[in-house]
């Protein structure tokens, strides 16, 4: 059901539409994806992309700790800082996206293991063009948790600032209803907290384990477990290093 219009990329009309069945809301075919991602992955307007890292630094870590997950792969981690930083914690994390070349991260595009345990997608899920073969590739993978995050559709109007028209990279937003459904269709029990979406598969988690992750997401907490990592020893960094003189020597590019 069309909703309104916007101008995208200060050039083409484009109509946006909300589903009546799970209430998310969905530009029509993005035909400029290509002219959107053209200079640069990131929008000129996204200044909170460092902050951002940091957050998902914290959270990423903590849930990570807590559930006991080692292998971590960062889906569309853009410059690859966040992996960059959660190796630096010794979390064994690998990065992807497809549409950006792993910076900071360089090295570690191709994972040393054969199944995650945590996938995380931090401002992912709304670049979906087909959000369901999409997801489906995303969960197929089998991990025990995937930790996201997007901005959640409730109807808001067409001055809802999240749209972001200007950078015209984000298609498709998220009803509350529609993630319980993308949870239930793979397994996966949600719980939103802090402004992070965090899929558990079903009956992997026992105890007081979820709660206590959705209380470790919360703003309040997440400041702390950030402040306590800065002032930890980085140890991974030379661990890394070494690794990756050891791969040279051997010829090894990956």
């Amino acid at each position: 059901m069309p909703r309104f219009s916007l101008r995208v990329l200060e050039k083409h009309d484009v109509a946006y539409l909300r589903c009546e069945q799970c209430q998310s809301l969905q530009t029509e075919p993005p035909y400029w994806l290509d002219e959107a991602y053209r200079e640069n992955n990131l929008s000129n307007l996204d200044t909170g992309a460092v902050q951002r890292n940091l957050q998902n630094l914290a959270a990423c870590w903590s849930i990570a700790k807590l559930l006991g997950l080692k292998n971590v792969l960062d889906i569309g981690g853009g410059d690859g800082l966040l992996c960059r930083l959660l190796r630096d914690y010794e979390i064994n994390c690998y990065v992807h996206d497809r549409y950006a070349r792993p910076t900071y991260a360089q090295g570690f595009e191709h994972p040393d293991f054969a199944t995650p345990e945590l996938i995380v997608a931090f401002e992912v899920l709304e670049h979906y063009p087909q959000p369901r073969d999409d997801l489906e590739a995303l969960f197929k993978q089998g991990p025990k948790a995937v930790l996201a995050s997007t901005g959640l559709y409730t109807n808001q109007g067409e001055d809802w600032w999240y749209l972001a028209p200007q950078a015209g990279q984000h298609i498709f937003f998220y009803s509350r209803r529609a993630l319980d459904q993308v949870g239930r269709k793979y397994g996966y029990d949600l719980l939103v907290s802090g402004g992070y979406l965090l899929f558990l598969r079903s009956g992997t988690f026992a105890g007081m384990r979820p709660a206590l992750a959705k209380l470790m997401l919360k703003s309040n907490a997440r400041r702390w477990i950030k402040a306590l990592l800065v002032m930890r020893s980085a140890e991974g960094v030379w661990k890394d290093h070494t690794q990756q003189i050891e791969k040279s020597k051997s010829g090894v590019r990956r």
